[in-house]
C-alpha cells in the first residue's frame, strides 16, 4: 500500500505534465506591449518591466511564460527598464509614437553582480548589494561544466573544500563534510548545504549527498562564505550554500542521457507544466560507473576491487499559486545508492525518503511570509574490513546499520519599514533521532553486537535589520539565539558468545550559542563597492561524532560523548569592482580563529593501525585572501577565475602541545580556478575548466602530506536541429595522477573519465 501510494504521488504530475496542450493563450495588451527575449530568440519569463514616466511615476509588471508583458498607454516621453536575474539591466527611452508597436527586447547575460541572490540576507538581494562575498552558479554554468556531480562542480569555487579530495563518484559519502575558507573539513561539515532553504546536512552524521540533487533541476547555487550563523545557526561555521530549484512558467521538458568509458552511464531529465494557477514538475536520475582502482598497481592485491557507484533519484513538485502574492507548494524525494568502497568486501548503501510543504505570501501591509517544513526518514549501511599487508586477504571487522529520521520546520518574515530599513526576522528547529548499531568481528567471527546513538533538538530566533543609511552606505545588522539539546543518549554491547549486556546511559545534555555579525557596505563610485563585517559562528557536535566509531583502512576513529560546540570568530573586508559592464572583480581579506575545533586527534600508531579519538582540539586559525574575477571578452566568450590564499595552523592544544604551529588537515595553502566558456546560440558551446591545489596534510600530524594538484575538465555541445544536442565532456582531461588520502596507504582520485550523449530540450 505504501509503494503504491509512493507511485501515485511521482506518477499523477508526470502524467498532467507529459499529456497536457504545448500551447498557451496569447494575451492582448493596451498600448505599450512587448516581448522580452534572450540572445538566443527564448523567452526571458519572470523579468521586471518598470515603466516610468515624465512625472516619475512608475508602473511595474512582470513578463509571463512566453516572455510577453502589458503595461498602460503612455501620454508623454517614458523610460522602460527591464530586469532579469542572470542578465544585465536593459534601458530603453520610449516616445508615444515607439511604444505603439508591440517591443522586442533582448537581453545580454549578465555579470556576476546582476545576479538575484537570497541566501546572505535571507530575502532577495542583487548580488554586488550583499554584505558578504557570494558567488552565484547559473543554469547555463552547470550546464556547460564537464562535472557530473555538485561537489566536482563547486571545486571551481575558491575556498570550498570536501574532507577527502575524492569525487563523490566514488567517494564514501561519510567523507563528503564541506568547508569554506580554510576552516578545514572532518566528516561532518562546517558549512550548511541548503536546497531551497531545507537542509541538505545529514542530520545524524554532517555530510552530504550530493546525488540527492537533481541537475537539471537546479536553477542557480549560491555559496555564501563566512560565518553565517547568525541567520542560519549549527552547520553554518564556515558559510552556507544553497542550491535554488527551477520554476516553471511554460511547458518544459530537459532531458539528457550519456555513455562513459568505465562502465559509466548517465540519465537525468526535469520535466514541468503550467496551467494557470497549479505549476508541476518531475525530475530524476539514474547514474551508474564501474569506477576505478584506488590503489597504485604495485599496491593491490587480491582483496582491492574498483571503487565505483550507481544511484537513482526521482524528486516530484506541485505548487499552488492562489494570487501572485500567494503560493503553496509540496515535493516529495526518492533516494538511493549503492557504493563499492575498493576491496571486495567495503560497501555502503543509502536510501532516503523526503518530504517538504512551505509556503509564501505576502500581506497588505508589505510584510513577506516564507513557511517550509520538512521530514526525511534514511537507512545507511556500511561494511568495515581489516586487509593485511601484502593486501591479499581481507577480514570483516563492522557491519554497521544506522537507521536515522528527522524533521523540521523554518517560518522567516520580511518587511520594508520606514523607508530605509529591511526587516528579516524567523525561527528554525529542526530533531532528530539516529542509532549505530552494529556487529563486530574479531578473525572473521561476531562476537558482540554495539548499538548506540540519540536524540538531538536544535531551534534558534534571528533577527536581522539591513539600513539604507544614504544611497553610499548601508548597515547590515543581524543576531541570532540558538539552544540544542541531547537527550536518550546510550551506548550497549551485548556479548554474542554469552549473551552478557553492559549498558551506559549517557546524561542530557543542553547548551546555547549567541551568534552576532555587523557588516557594512560603502559604494563611493557607482562601480565600486567596500564591505567589512564582523561576525560569530558556532557548529553543534552531530550524533555521528558523539557516539558512531568507524574504521577507514588502517585508521580507526573512536567517538567521543564529552565534545562540546565550535566556536568562530572571525571579520573580513573586500572591495567590489564593475567595470566598464565587461569586467567584475572582487576582493577580501579574512580573519578566523576557531575555538574548540573537533579533530580526529591521533592517540596511538603502530604498522597495522593508527588510532585517532574524535576530540575538542583547543584552538586554530585561518586567515587569506581570496579573489574572483569574470570576464566578458565578447559578445560569446566569457572568462572566470579565482583564487584563494589560506594560511592555517594550531593556535593551542593542551591534549597535545607538539601540534601547536601545524597546519590544518585537509587545507591546501593554495587554490586556484578558472573557466572560460565560448557559446554561440544555434552553433557550438565550449567550455574548459582548470583547478589547481597545493600541498596538504591528512592528519594532525602533518606526517602525511599531500601533493598539489592541477587538473583540467572540457566539455563541448554541438546543436542537431532546434531541440537536439549532441556533447561531448572529460573530467581529468590529461589523466593526472594525484593522491586523495593517506590512511596511510595512498589511495588515487578519479583517472580520466570520458562521456558522451544527447541532450533533448523542449520548450513552448
Amino acid at each position: 500500500m505504501l509503494c503504491n501510494t509512493r507511485l501515485a504521488l511521482f506518477a499523477i504530475p508526470l502524467v498532467l505534465i507529459l499529456f497536457s496542450t504545448l500551447t498557451l493563450a496569447g494575451q492582448s495588451g493596451p498600448a505599450v506591449t512587448g516581448t522580452v527575449v534572450d540572445r538566443s530568440g527564448g523567452a526571458v519569463s519572470g523579468a521586471r518591466v518598470q515603466l516610468t514616466d515624465a512625472r516619475s511615476q512608475t508602473t511595474e509588471v512582470r513578463t509571463d511564460a512566453q516572455g510577453n508583458f502589458s503595461l498602460p498607454a503612455i501620454e508623454a516621453p517614458s523610460r522602460l527598464r527591464v530586469d532579469a536575474s542572470g542578465f544585465a539591466v536593459r534601458v530603453l527611452n520610449l516616445t508615444v509614437s515607439a511604444a505603439s508597436q508591440p517591443l522586442r527586447i533582448e537581453l545580454e547575460a549578465g555579470l556576476l553582480s546582476d545576479a538575484i541572490t537570497v541566501t546572505p540576507g535571507r530575502t532577495e538581494l542583487r548580488l554586488i548589494d550583499a554584505p558578504a562575498s557570494v558567488t552565484a552558479l547559473s543554469r547555463v554554468e552547470i550546464a556547460a561544466a564537464a562535472a557530473q556531480t555538485f561537489d566536482d562542480l563547486l571545486r571551481q569555487v575558491p575556498g570550498f573544500s570536501i574532507f577527502r579530495r575524492s569525487s563523490s563518484l566514488v567517494a564514501n559519502p561519510t567523507t563528503q563534510g564541506v568547508s569554506l575558507r580554510g576552516t578545514g573539513a572532518t566528516g561532518a561539515s562546517r558549512t550548511l548545504v541548503l536546497n531551497d532553504g531545507i537542509p541538505l546536512n545529514d542530520a545524524f552524521g554532517g555530510w552530504v549527498y550530493w546525488s540527492r540533487l537533481p541537475r537539471q533541476a537546479v536553477e542557480q547555487i549560491e555559496v555564501v562564505r563566512g560565518g553565517g550563523s547568525d541567520l542560519y545557526g549549527s552547520d553554518a561555521l564556515s558559510g552556507v550554500i544553497n542550491v535554488l530549484s527551477r520554476k516553471v512558467n511554460a511547458p518544459t521538458i530537459d532531458a539528457e542521457g550519456a555513455l562513459g568509458d568505465r562502465e559509466t552511464s548517465d540519465f537525468n531529465f526535469f520535466a514541468g507544466q503550467r496551467w494557470k494557477r497549479l505549476e508541476a514538475s518531475v525530475s530524476g536520475e539514474a547514474f551508474r560507473t564501474g569506477g576505478y582502482y584506488l590503489l597504485d598497481p604495485r599496491q593491490r592485491g587480491v582483496a582491492d576491487d574498483r571503487a565505483g557507484s550507481r544511484h537513482r533519484l526521482l524528486s516530484t513538485r506541485l505548487t499552488w499559486h492562489q494570487s501572485d502574492e500567494t503560493a503553496v507548494w509540496v515535493r516529495g524525494t526518492l533516494f538511493d545508492e549503492d557504493r563499492r568502497n575498493g576491496t571486495k568486501l567495503q560497501r555502503n548503501d543509502t536510501a532516503t525518503e523526503s518530504l517538504a510543504i512551505g509556503g509564501r505570501t505576502r500581506t497588505s501591509d508589505g510584510s513577506t511570509w516564507n513557511l517550509a517544513i520538512f521530514a526525511n526518514q534514511q537507512r545507511f549501511n556500511q561494511s568495515f574490513t581489516s586487509v593485511a599487508a601484502n593486501r591479499a586477504t581481507e577480514t570483516l571487522t563492522r557491519l554497521q546499520f544506522i537507521p536515522a529520521r528527522d524533521a523540521g520546520f523554518s517560518i522567516n518574515w520580511s518587511r520594508t519599514v520606514l523607508t530605509r530599513h529591511t526587516l528579516v526576522a524567523g525561527v528554525d528547529l529542526r530533531g532528530v533521532r539516529g542509532t549505530s548499531d552494529e556487529i563486530v568481528y574479531t578473525a572473521g567471527r561476531p562476537i558482540r553486537f554495539d548499538s548506540s546513538g540519540g536524540r538531538q533538538r536544535r531551534s534558534g530566533i534571528f533577527l536581522q535589520d539591513l539600513i539604507s543609511l544614504s544611497a553610499r552606505w548601508q548597515l547590515s545588522a543581524s543576531a541570532r539565539i540558538d539552544e540544542w539539546r541531547d537527550s536518550s543518549a546510550a551506548s550497549v554491547q551485548r556479548s554474542l558468545a554469552s549473551g552478557a549486556v553492559t549498558p551506559r546511559f549517557f546524561p542530557t545534555r543542553r547548551a546555547n550559542a549567541f551568534s552576532p555579525r555587523l557588516a557594512i557596505l560603502y559604494r563611493p563610485r557607482p562601480e565600486l563597492n567596500l564591505r567589512a563585517a564582523v561576525y560569530r559562528a558556532f557548529r553543534a557536535p552531530t550524533l555521528n561524532e558523539l557516539y558512531r566509531e568507524f574504521r577507514v583502512g588502517d585508521a580507526l576513529t573512536r567517538a567521543n560523548e564529552n565534545l562540546t560546540a565550535e566556536r568562530l570568530t572571525g571579520g573580513e573586508l573586500g572591495a567590489d569592482w564593475h567595470l566598464g559592464g565587461r569586467t567584475h572583480l572582487r576582493l577580501t581579506g579574512y580573519l578566523t580563529e576557531i575555538n574548540n575545533p573537533i579533530v580526529n586527534f591521533t592517540e596511538s600508531v603502530t604498522p597495522s593501525l593508527i588510532t585517532r579519538q574524535r576530540r575538542n582540539l583547543g584552538r586554530t586559525r585561518s586567515n587569506g585572501i581570496e579573489a574572483e574575477a569574470e570576464f566578458r571578452l565578447t559578445r560569446d566568450w566569457r572568462l572566470t577565475s579565482g583564487y584563494l590564499f589560506a594560511a592555517t595552523s594550531v593556535l593551542a592544544a593542551p591534549q597535545d602541545p607538539t601540534l601547536v604551529g601545524r597546519a590544518i588537515p585537509q587545507v591546501p595553502r593554495h587554490q586556484f580556478t578558472w573557466q572560460t566558456i565560448y557559446s554561440r546560440p544555434g552553433v557550438i558551446t565550449a567550455a574548459l575548466q582548470f583547478r589547481a591545489a597545493g600541498r596538504q596534510f591528512d592528519d594532525d600530524r602533518n606526517l602525511f602530506p599531500l601533493d598539489r594538484l592541477a587538473i583540467f575538465d572540457a566539455h563541448i555541445a554541438r546543436p542537431l536541429g532546434r531541440y537536439i544536442e549532441l556533447f561531448v565532456a572529460a573530467q581529468n582531461l590529461f589523466d593526472q595522477r594525484y593522491i586523495v588520502a593517506r590512511t596511510p596507504i595512498e589511495t588515487y582520485g578519479m583517472p580520466r573519465l570520458w562521456r558522451g550523449g544527447l541532450r533533448i530540450r523542449l520548450k513552448d
